[in-house]
């Protein structure tokens, strides 16, 4: 079912908003109509696809974002909405979104560090910045690469085989040994940034997120790009165009490795929270019930492992997870969340808590520390279920036959005595037998009034 998402509605102003929707089990992205909020501007659309894997067959979905950017601080309301998708209308009942002030007084967080740290009045350069200058092994870190020009540049300057410029400072900027996130660009628009108190457009040309695998150190080299300065309306003929490059600062990030413990390397590294749902808190023995382990959050959520299955037991079954992701790309990190989907089969009465049987560890690169999800749902099983409270009559090798009462029944499995029942004896059912009777006289009728027809 199409369905719609919106991003954290507490946020910096640097944080653009954004409304998602999300079709599922679709190639086509359709054209969608978002709504205006009152004291933001519309930014552009990214579209994006996730795979999820459901009865052994690949579903596609489309993820159609759009983003939001705030004209100042304050608290703004996004009043209810609906979409039409593919013929499709889908609601929302809006929010109130809280737009905090800058932490800093420049506009470009993380820029000076990377940058020049006085711009000169009237000048224009590229930049290759990056989200954090130390991580840990695992950890997220956005490299962006933008050029920025001053509004009040004396020259004009156009962009000239930018894709295949481009490809050739990715291949010395794109770290070694580590999973790559791209956040796609889709048109080359200036945004009006202010740095150290000018005025500047940036054009942001690249932008991705790496989650290093291991603890070498990111050292990325300095990349050139060319743009041509067109000739002077005013000036001889013989004036040409010219070609002007422009190079950016080498870039270096430490990457740290994890603290000591058994499990070091092979947890994932992110700032994660668990959600939890149970299809029905009660069942009966012998009968499935869903129980869904969704961890949300921000990391590398595509390779998110499933979580440990703890004290493997007979006294209840638990299937192979059924797993989906959705990932969404939210300034320079990328969120979303993973979901595993188990059946579980409980063979005892009485409760089960979850929290025995499921956990998943990772690091916390914030607190430097590893952490445990554990759930907190109980699921209980038996009590009146029909296949508790019916008398059962068990035949035995020795005794011939023994009744078991629901009393006698609780606490025991469902197999229970099922290697001394005898699958040879039937038993016989009244209303089966009287159903047969009553169709052998129709058709004795049947076949009656046919003979006296024809001997009339």
């Amino acid at each position: 079912m199409t369905s719609i998402e919106v991003s954290q509605t507490d946020f910096p102003i640097e944080r653009p908003f954004t409304i998602s929707v999300i079709i599922p089990n679709s190639e086509t992205r359709p054209a969608i109509n978002f709504p205006d909020i009152v004291g933001f501007t519309k930014k552009g659309i990214v579209t994006s696809t996730t795979s999820t894997e459901i009865n052994e067959k690949n579903v596609i979905s489309q993820v159609i974002t759009q983003s939001y950017q705030a004209r100042g601080p304050g608290s703004y309301r996004l009043q209810p909405f609906s979409l039409v998708v593919d013929g499709e209308t889908i609601y929302s009942e809006g929010a109130t979104l809280v737009v905090r002030s800058s932490a800093s007084n420049s506009s470009m967080p993380n820029l000076a560090q990377n940058t020049v740290n006085v711009v000169p009045e009237g000048s224009a350069f590229l930049s290759l910045r990056a989200s954090k200058s130390a991580i840990y092994t695992g950890e997220s870190v956005a490299l962006t690469l933008s050029f920025f020009v001053a509004d009040n540049y004396p020259y004009v300057l156009n962009f000239t085989a930018l894709d295949k410029q481009l490809q050739a400072i990715l291949k010395k900027i794109r770290p070694v040994n580590s999973w790559e996130e791209n956040i796609a660009i889709n048109e080359l628009k200036p945004t009006a940034v202010t740095i150290g108190g000018k005025k500047f457009r940036e054009f942001r040309i690249y932008q991705s997120v790496f989650f290093p695998l291991s603890n070498q150190t990111l050292q990325l080299p300095a990349v050139s790009l060319q743009l041509i300065r067109p000739r002077p309306i005013i000036g001889p003929p013989s004036a040409q165009a010219e070609k002007v490059l422009f190079t950016s600062k080498p870039l270096v990030i430490a990457v740290k490795p994890l603290p000591a413990h058994a499990l070091r390397g092979r947890v994932p590294v992110g700032l994660f929270r668990l959600e939890e749902v149970l299809e029905r808190p009660r069942i009966g023995i012998g009968q499935s019930v869903r129980y869904t382990f969704t961890v949300a959050g921000e990391g590398n959520i595509a390779t998110l492992p499933a979580p440990t299955i703890l004290n493997e037991r007979t006294d209840m079954d638990v299937f192979p997870p059924e797993e989906r992701h959705l990932l969404s790309h939210i300034s320079n990190q990328v969120r979303g969340r993973k979901s595993f989907t188990y059946f579980i089969v409980p063979h005892q009465h009485g409760s089960i808590t979850l929290t025995n049987y499921f956990q998943w560890i990772y690091f916390n690169p914030q607190t430097a520390r590893y952490d445990t999800l554990r759930p907190h749902l109980q699921l209980q099983a038996g009590g009146r279920s029909p296949l508790a409270a019916t008398n059962t009559t068990v035949p035995t090798a020795t005794t011939g036959s023994r009744e078991i009462t629901p009393e006698a029944s609780v606490g025991k499995s469902l197999y229970a005595g099922i290697e001394a029942m005898d699958s040879t004896r039937q038993s016989i059912s009244i209303s089966s037998l009287v159903r047969a009777v009553a169709n052998v006289l129709i058709v004795i009728m049947l076949l009656g009034m046919i003979f006296v027809f024809f001997r009339k």
